[in-house]
């Protein structure tokens, strides 16, 4: 290349992309026409003069989960690098990951909607700061004191500073009488009140096949877990129960006291926060089964999502 050219061509390119000039102010400083201007910064590029690099951020796979948002058709998905497939190590990047989202587009005024799970739990200890907003529990008790709603929703209520419901119940009893009784409860009819009223909701999503879940154990000591495997369930969100291709198993409708899939799907948006390699057909199954919108996961997971049919 002749060297007025050179100089030419990297002039235009600097005042271009890093000046933030126009073409036409280029055109006039330079006496051409903006026609030609927009050959010299292309060709600038051609010839290496000018070379773009986008960094990415250090924990979210930007790539992955667009990627994820345009496979599934979703409102959002954010794919988080994970230091270890250990579920622990997953479980505290993925929490972290989902209380910047919640910080980042609850509004004041919404009503926030929330499961039980590992996930959800660490989740809660990462969040600083919300507006004002209302939260209830998606169901009842499951697992552990520190990961069940109730715990969970106790938590989040001391950073959204607004009215909480949550459901002094167990997440499955052993008999549909129980659980109707358990439902017109005062307060637990109250928590079911306001379902409709959900404009967020964050949910876990249990494994079946593996099991990886505080919905299966509970089941499983009912005598009830194995009948739904040969049925098909492959997961659940909420007490939700689905099939592979996402198809709702309502088996333990009459047991559960939780939200139902007809209510879930009324939400404007329902965020599943789940990973880990144990995860991967349950996570399938939600998406294909209308009952999520948005996803937190991390990078190994969303690599098999898309590697699916």
């Amino acid at each position: 290349m002749k060297p007025d050219e050179l100089v030419q061509l990297t002039h235009a390119a600097r005042r271009f992309y890093i000046d933030g000039d126009s073409h036409v102010g280029i055109a006039a400083e330079l006496g051409v026409s903006r026609f030609k201007v927009a050959r010299m910064i292309e060709k600038a590029r051609e010839l290496g003069i000018v070379r773009i690099e986008i960094q990415e951020p250090s924990d979210v796979d930007t790539h992955l989960s667009m990627a994820l948002t345009r496979k599934f058709g979703l409102k959002r998905a954010v794919v988080v690098r994970t230091p270890s497939p250990e579920p622990e190590a997953i479980q505290e990047v993925l929490g972290r990951a989902a209380a910047q989202l919640l910080e980042e587009i609850v509004v004041e005024g919404d009503m926030l909607g929330f499961t039980s799970g590992r996930t959800l739990n660490a989740m809660a200890r990462y969040l600083n700061h919300l507006p004002t907003c209302d939260l209830v529990a998606l169901g009842g008790v499951a697992g552990p004191v520190k990961e069940h709603s109730v715990e969970i929703i106790r938590r989040v209520s001391t950073t959204s500073r607004g009215a909480s419901y949550p459901i002094f119940a167990p997440l499955i009893v052993r008999s549909a009488t129980t659980a109707a009784a358990l439902r017109s409860d005062r307060l637990i009819a109250d928590a079911f009140a306001h379902f409709p009223r959900v404009t967020k909701g964050v949910v876990a999503v249990g494994s079946w096949v593996p099991p990886n879940s505080q919905l299966y154990d509970a089941a499983d000591e009912l005598g009830l877990a194995q009948k739904l495997v040969h049925r098909g369930v492959v997961g659940e969100v909420a007490a939700t129960l689905y099939d592979a291709n996402g198809a709702i198993v309502p088996d333990l409708n009459d047991l559960t006291i939780a939200i139902t899939a007809e209510q879930l799907k009324q939400i404007p948006e329902v965020i599943a926060v789940a990973g880990g390699a144990s995860k991967t057909n349950a996570v399938r199954g939600a998406l294909r089964s209308g009952l999520i919108h948005s996803v937190v996961t991390d990078s190994s997971l969303a690599t098999r999502l898309l590697a699916s049919s």
